[in-house]
């Protein structure tokens, strides 16, 4: 036997399973109480017996067949295809034809029911079929148009969030490494000179790799664990730097309770150690975060002496611009500003995020 003669295997997951069995229930349970309303209706005040439960049970029958025809089978093969007068050409003439075919089926088994019921056939009985099948067509067409409208924008939003989070991802992966570059040079540097303090080095790195591994991949890090990774960040540059560059690190506010995405201050952090290293005549580089309860105001200064225009919302700085984003939509402002030698980047942001 072939593998193509096998027949293929149906895989119904248990969250669809349980789903599909809810519906199934609920679609049952509308046709129960339509069903006694209907008996009530007609028959309310009356004595109950089997012909009067027939007749309202046999009408349901034929109107579960006309909405249910309707839902998998008309709007199916014509109107999701926008063929709407053939739409229209089939629904009528199924009313038509079922509304033939029911004529004579009230008209000798119930009709001891319906006094107003003289003869096989007549007008004014085969349009009120009709009409009572419009107004079933019409429910059934705008419950499953309403239906696909949603799902469709629900697997919208949900492919809409996927793309985010692989573009965030994407862009979080492009950071690492770039980051894990500069800091091997310095350490190589260490290395290479037979710097004593190269091991204490190394732990740093250590500890900065951890941060980046393991615990900046959840969509919000504490404030205060990022603000630990930015010191160890600084106390390793100091490392290499010694006393050729002033390094200032302010904090105001308090940093507990607070959550931030993971590695966006460290980026102008970054760029601020990347183009500020000038001399230690110079203003150096400072860093100030201000901590408010519902925002934080982080700024870098640093001189420019040696930055590279071209070197403007590089990688690092665009990479930033578009987590904040994606992450924050409208919820943060991010400017930049050279003035007299003199690189200012200050980002305000709010600690709630629009999208994670």
């Amino acid at each position: 036997m072939s593998l193509k003669s096998l027949p293929k295997p149906i895989i119904v997951l248990p969250e669809m399973a349980e789903k599909k069995r809810y519906t199934v229930a609920m679609h049952v349970a509308a046709w129960v109480l339509f069903g006694a309303w209907v008996f009530y209706f007609l028959y309310g005040n009356s004595a109950l017996s089997f012909g009067k439960v027939m007749d309202v049970l046999v009408g349901l029958l034929i109107n579960i067949f006309i909405f249910y025809f309707n839902w998998y089978v008309l709007i199916s093969r014509y109107l999701a295809r926008n063929r709407i007068f053939l739409y229209i050409a089939a629904v009528l003439t199924t009313l038509v034809a079922i509304a033939v075919l029911r004529a004579p089926l009230d008209f000798y088994f119930f009709r001891e029911y319906n006094r107003e019921m003289t003869q096989l056939y007549s007008s004014e009985r085969i349009l009120q079929y009709i009409m009572g099948g419009l107004v079933l067509i019409f429910i059934s067409s705008g419950l499953k148009v309403t239906g696909n409208y949603i799902r469709n924008e629900r697997r919208n939003k949900e492919l809409e969030t996927q793309k985010l989070t692989a573009e965030l991802a994407f862009l979080k992966s492009q950071v690492n490494p770039h980051f894990l570059f500069n800091t091997l040079n310095n350490i190589y540097s260490l290395a290479y000179k037979q710097h004593p303090e190269t091991p204490d080095a190394i732990m740093k790195l250590s500890l900065l790799m951890r941060y980046m591994l393991y615990e900046s991949n959840d969509a919000l890090v504490s404030l205060e664990k990022e603000v630990d990774h930015i010191k160890n960040f600084i106390d390793l540059q100091k490392l290499r730097l010694r006393e050729q560059t002033s390094i200032k690190f302010n904090i105001a506010g308090s940093l507990e309770g607070k959550q931030i995405a993971p590695m966006l201050l460290m980026t102008l952090v970054e760029n601020a150690f990347k183009h500020g290293l000038v001399s230690k005549n110079e203003i150096g580089i400072i860093l100030n975060l201000v901590v408010h309860d519902d925002s934080l105001l982080f700024s870098t200064i640093n001189n420019t002496s040696q930055h590279k225009k071209r070197d403007f919302g590089g990688i690092g700085l665009e990479n930033l611009k578009r987590r904040l984003n994606l992450l924050y939509d409208k919820r943060y402002e991010l400017t930049f500003e050279e003035k007299e030698g003199t690189f200012y980047a200050t980002l305000k942001l709010y600690f709630k995020p629009t999208n994670r």
